[in-house]
């Protein structure tokens, strides 16, 4: 397996999921009544302050994936770093370099992952 491969992987992916972040949580820090500009959401009207609404929704649950990916980077990482990346974490079977390369975060084998997804 080349480590040093899968360390770029991991990085650029690490990288990319921080940038991508970053807006979505200056919208989110934004209030959204503050975001309405001088019109307050009582004077808005019902539609733009639902799609104002759906917009932050989003926001928020792209947020909590694009955490939950990075924590799972991040993870992987540390494995790389002790010597156990590209080893499934439930059975302790060699994960494919193939599923590496393609998921570079995941800590199960096709068939764990499996089980946890399902």
């Amino acid at each position: 397996m080349d480590e040093g491969r899968f360390r770029e992987l991991l990085e650029r992916t690490r990288d990319e999921l921080t940038a991508a972040l970053e807006p979505i949580r200056a919208r989110l820090r934004e209030s959204q009544r503050d975001s309405c500009g001088e019109i307050a959401l009582a004077d808005q009207h019902p539609a733009d302050a639902a799609t104002d609404t759906e917009m932050r929704e989003l926001d928020l649950g792209t947020e909590v994936l694009f955490r939950a990916r990075l924590g799972q980077v991040e993870d992987a990482l540390r494995r790389l770093a002790d010597g156990t990346y590209g080893t499934c974490i439930a059975c302790g079977k060699p994960i494919p370099a193939e599923r590496l390369e393609l998921v570079p975060e995941t800590p199960y084998c096709v068939e764990d992952a499996a089980k946890q997804n399902g």
